[in-house]
């Protein structure tokens, strides 16, 4: 057993090594449950406001004599070996410490690449918690960890990795899975929403609210969270968007087998093998019945009718003709469950859930109002664009500009409202290191085409993942090392 194991750790003086970079709401529940298991440490916490990264610390019960801030590494280790936690303004002093895990919840791609990028090279394990960076740069970070024999994973918890652990269960088990997914709260109005009104749409007004980034809170409700999140579901397994941006169904638990499901059997998908999220509330804004807001779920069938028939004698939800099922999760703790991640990796040498080596999913924006040359992008969450779930080989062929490179972009040709926005529509900083990435990221789609499935009508069945073999993926490794 997991605890067992960290027990033991406990009992032998080898606690895990943590660190987290970034103290807000996420990194804090993250911090407070280590500091109450055994065999885990808060070992490190930086944060640009180091008194934030205090309080995150005394929220787990670590204050007084036990918190000391430390600007190199130097001065941190003592602290970090005799079981104590260190803050920093400087996620560099905590990537060169001794901690065996680092942890991004800072939720900007820029910072969570670099500090990804600079904890691999120092061979330490990264936990991602900042899925917008996973899904720009996710499998370029995910090589780089493989090369350098560490683990780069998603965090468990976060919505995505709990997916890919249904996902996961499901194709182990030899079912087919048909849709993968989540719930959320969504409206297609929602797609406007812009951070000045997000308290009450969201449902937090008030004192509720306070010290909340309501860029963050907007980007849950106008789709683009769950764009971002489904992008990297798909990119862990395999699956697809169904559509450009994805259905969001208003769809409770007990119907989800009926709606997720192939059109030719009644149901809503062009294809089977597919991410899309599921909206717990009517397109009237009524509340949907048994509503799966804040869970995960799988739809899936077998080929066997004894399979099937068990199906619903054990109590699963099933569709009208008996075929497909579902299996869900109602709640997910977010950061509360992430060192089960950080475990996994130290000690089984394991992701709960890392991209495929090579993408085949992106974000991709569209305006959420005309948009005129001068106007500056303001990114996810904010009031000029939106992200849409989308493949990667089409995004990329049609040059449209992926969610996480928008923030801070120059708008030099007009785009119209709902309208994509392309590359050659913004002046974007190609020397930034983000945006140098990314391109590494988009090398490794040249050519892979037999890799990868392209956009197809809605009718047409999915196809087989094919995967290149070890040799050939090493030899497109020096390609792209040669082109780089």
């Amino acid at each position: 057993m997991l605890s067992e194991r960290l027990a033991a750790r406990e009992r032998d003086g080898r606690p895990i090594r943590v660190g987290v970079v970034g103290a807000g709401r996420f990194g804090t529940m993250i911090i407070c449950q280590l500091a109450a298991m055994r065999g885990m440490r808060p070992s490190v916490v930086a944060d640009l406001d180091v008194a934030r990264a205090r309080t995150a610390l005394a929220h787990g019960g670590v204050t007084g004599d036990r918190v000391v801030e430390a600007g190199r590494a130097a001065l941190a280790n003592p602290v970090i070996a005799r079981g104590d936690s260190v803050v920093t303004a400087d996620a560099a002093v905590l990537v060169e410490s001794d901690v065996d895990v680092v942890v991004d919840a800072t939720g900007s791609p820029e910072a969570a690449s670099a500090t990804a990028q600079a904890a691999i090279r120092r061979g330490r394990h990264v936990v991602m918690v900042t899925v917008e960076a996973d899904v720009l740069v996710g499998s370029v970070l995910r090589r780089a960890a493989d090369a350098a024999g560490v683990v780069y994973s998603a965090a468990y918890g976060d919505q995505p990795a709990l997916i890919y652990e249904l996902y996961d269960w499901a194709t182990a088990l030899g079912l087919e899975v048909v849709a993968a997914g989540k719930g959320t709260k969504y409206l297609p109005a929602y797609r406007k929403g812009v951070p000045d009104d997000i308290w009450e749409r969201y449902g937090m007004p008030g004192h509720a609210n306070a010290g909340l980034n309501p860029k963050m809170y907007n980007s849950f409700m106008d789709g683009t969270k769950s764009a971002i999140e489904m992008a990297a579901v798909a990119n862990m397994t395999g699956l697809h968007p169904d559509i450009r941006g994805m259905h969001f169904p208003p769809v409770g638990t007990d119907r989800l087998p009926e709606v997720l499901k192939p059109k030719e059997d009644g149901g809503i998908l062009g294809r089977s093998g597919v991410v899309e999220v599921v909206s717990s509330i009517d397109r009237d804004g009524q509340p949907v019945p048994n509503d799966l807001r804040w869970g995960v779920y799988v739809v899936f069938t077998s080929p066997r009718p004894y399979v099937r028939g068990a199906f619903r004698d054990y109590g699963l939800s099933v569709d009208g003709t008996g075929r497909y099922a579902s299996f869900y999760r109602p709640y997910h703790l977010v950061g509360l469950e992430l060192p089960i991640s950080a475990a996994r990796a130290v000690l089984d040498g394991a992701p709960t859930g890392t991209p495929r080596p090579v993408p085949c999913a992106a974000v991709v924006s569209a305006a959420k109002r005309a948009l005129r040359p001068g106007d500056v992008l303001d990114g996810e969450g904010g009031s000029t664009v939106y992200g849409l779930a989308d493949d990667a080989v089409a995004a990329s062929r049609e040059r449209l500009l992926p969610i996480g490179l928008s923030h801070g972009a120059r708008v030099v040709r007009a785009v119209p409202e709902d309208g994509l926005v392309h590359l050659d529509d913004v002046a974007l900083d190609t020397s930034a290191p983000l945006y140098r990435l990314w391109e590494e990221q988009q090398r490794l789609l040249d050519g892979s085409g037999e890799e990868m499935e392209p956009r197809r009508p809605e009718t047409n069945p999915r196809h087989p993942d094919r995967r290149l073999s070890d040799r050939r993926r090493s030899d497109r490794r020096r390609s792209n090392r040669r082109k780089a």
